[in-house]
């Protein structure tokens, strides 16, 4: 009996001294990539030298400041954005969530559970004509008395909360529970069109359908007074005009509720993957959706992100996608049309040995996708590099 439990500890004690060992190798290996590129910036800015004077100021105060991430499956795991939330800012809130996430996706400042909903994606084809709002993400009850547990990873508990939902009928649509046992339900103003009501609560909550069929699209959690957020709206296998599949005149209204002083735009590699590109309607699509985005958003920043090298598997190898240059080239183009920094993750991975050197070093996968630790080098170098161009 004791020779098997000091078995086991000798197996537990193997593997842990191989995890830690492996993850130590691994963060050297970030910064000494890092050190070796630190003359070699990814970051390119047309961005006008007061813009960017006034987003330093903002961050070396890190209050009421807002930073939105568009994207897709790069950004979905939220892998990237972490690294930019845990560095660039001290988060106190959220900003905006998805009623739920669809899989394979995360918000790691939350902590979802839920019973009889199901989600409503604006990325799958069967959905199109729904009623999307911001994000393209809708929870939809399948029975009376669904429930949603929703939590926070941060200290912090208590915030001003706006719930987006609609009904079919004129009665309550949701009732809300939060950690002090308070009740408030939620009643659509008009049937099955999307309201909005802002409640203080202290988390987590428990939120539960009083109709089948009844929806939600989304919550604001922010702080009160100093409100400092980075939150992130991609959904994986999203293209760049994914913003055209939801309801225009609802996004403008959840646009004009919170502020940013930077917003990201993270797109391309599905674009270089899908059939069918044309490179001036994806230009006109992102700068019309940039000029959307600037008239909410007048003094912010702007970053496009254009993607890591693009492969797509022909039998059992990976080759370039066929479209990968020209999007490429296309995003510098609204870079410096719109007048945004361009952050290039293909110019650094070439910068740093290139997509197989990216693997051989478990950085990158056999597909389009990074490792956990190759999106970390790749949020890392983007910060050290915009920290370079603002001087902040």
């Amino acid at each position: 009996m004791l020779v098997n439990k000091f078995k086991i500890i000798l197996l537990f004690f193997i593997i842990f001294t191989s995890s830690y060992a492996q993850n130590l190798n691994t963060n050297d290996t970030i910064d000494s990539i890092l050190n070796q590129n630190k003359n070699h910036s990814a970051l390119t800015s047309y961005v006008l030298k007061k813009d960017l004077k006034n987003l330093e100021k903002k961050l070396e105060k890190n209050q009421n400041i807002g930073i939105r991430i568009y994207g897709d499956s790069h950004m979905a795991a939220d892998f990237f954005p972490r690294v930019i939330r845990g560095y660039l800012i001290r988060s106190n809130s959220i900003g905006f969530a998805y009623p739920l996430q669809p899989k394979y996706q995360q918000n790691l400042n939350l902590v979802y559970s839920y019973k009889n909903f199901e989600i409503l994606n604006s990325r799958n084809p069967a959905n199109a004509g729904h009623n999307f709002p911001l994000g393209g993400i809708i929870a939809k009850a399948k029975i009376k008395g669904a429930k949603i547990n929703l939590d926070t990873t941060l200290d912090k508990k208590k915030f001003k909360i706006g719930f987006l939902f609609k009904a079919k009928q004129n009665t309550n649509a949701f009732s809300i529970k939060d950690a002090k046992n308070q009740s408030y339900e939620l009643r659509t103003t008009q049937i099955n069109k999307w309201s909005y009501k802002e409640l203080e609560l202290d988390l987590p909550l428990q939120i539960s359908a009083l109709q089948k069929d009844a929806e939600l699209g989304g919550y604001f959690i922010t702080n009160k007074d100093n409100n400092v957020f980075l939150d992130t709206i991609a959904i994986n296998g999203a293209k760049s005009d994914l913003w055209l599949s939801w309801n225009q005149t609802v996004v403008k209204k959840e646009l004009g509720l919170l502020h940013n002083d930077l917003i990201i735009l993270a797109y391309g590699s599905n674009d270089a993957l899908f059939k069918g590109f044309e490179k001036q309607k994806f230009k006109n699509n992102l700068k019309k959706w940039i000029s959307i985005l600037k008239t909410y958003n007048k003094n912010a920043v702007i970053m496009l992100i254009s993607p890591p090298t693009v492969v797509q598997k022909q039998g059992k190898n990976y080759k370039l996608a066929p479209d990968f240059f020209t999007i490429r080239k296309a995003l510098y183009e609204v870079a410096k049309e719109e007048k945004t920094l361009i952050f290039d993750m293909h110019q650094f991975m070439q910068d740093s040995g290139g997509k197989n050197k990216w693997i051989e070093q478990k950085l990158s996968l056999n597909d389009v996708h990074l490792t956990i630790k190759g999106y970390e080098l790749m949020a890392k170098k983007l910060l050290e590099d915009l920290k370079n161009i603002i001087d902040y």
